[in-house]
């Protein structure tokens, strides 16, 4: 599916629900009206998610692919000890 054809369905689709909240406001059916606007995020939110370049499997294969010396596994207890202090002060 290319980004025109998805642009135009959630376009479609979000006016769609756009005209049931309308209709469901003017009918006094707030549990119809509330659902379609659930609908029209949920179809933003997934419109806005499938634009978004994600990062492939092999992007992390380089030289940064090693664990940096500061991680949690290489953490002395005494770092540790002294890190729960301070959160609890």
């Amino acid at each position: 599916m290319n980004n025109q054809t998805r642009f135009k369905l959630t376009l479609y689709a979000a006016a769609f629900l756009a005209v049931v909240t309308l209709l469901a406001i003017a009918s006094k059916m707030e549990t119809v009206a509330t659902a379609a606007i659930a609908g029209i995020m949920t179809i933003l939110s997934a419109y806005i998610w499938s634009q978004t370049q994600r990062p492939s499997q092999n992007e992390y294969t380089g030289k940064h692919s090693q664990k940096s010396p500061a991680s949690k596994a290489h953490r002395s207890r005494g770092t540790a000890r002294r890190s729960r202090a301070a959160l609890q002060e």
